[in-house]
């Protein structure tokens, strides 16, 4: 599965110690305490969730890019129409 946060800005990017691209990790040992649904984390292993997403979106137009956009919305608590997430092929 493709989860790519891209943070256009280099400097907004490194203030939170990440890369202007960045992959994000599907983590499924987290799955039994999310009641099933994926925990994505960066690749320092913090967790990836909503709030952070938008937080990086709204501050520097930060997209995130998926190949599943389901398990995004799961794994996230967004609607399907969230701004700023991109569906690519796999």
């Amino acid at each position: 599965m493709k989860a790519t946060l891209i943070i256009p800005d280099a400097a907004v990017a490194g203030k939170r110690g990440l890369e202007t691209v960045t992959e994000l990790s599907c983590n499924e040992e987290y799955c039994a305490t999310s009641y099933g649904y994926p925990v994505f984390q960066l690749p320092n292993g913090e967790i990836f969730d909503c709030p952070t997403f938008r937080e990086l979106r709204d501050a520097c137009e930060a997209t995130l890019e998926t190949d599943n956009l389901v398990k995004i919305c799961l794994g996230l608590g967004i609607p399907k129409s969230e701004p700023g997430v991109i569906v690519v092929e796999g």
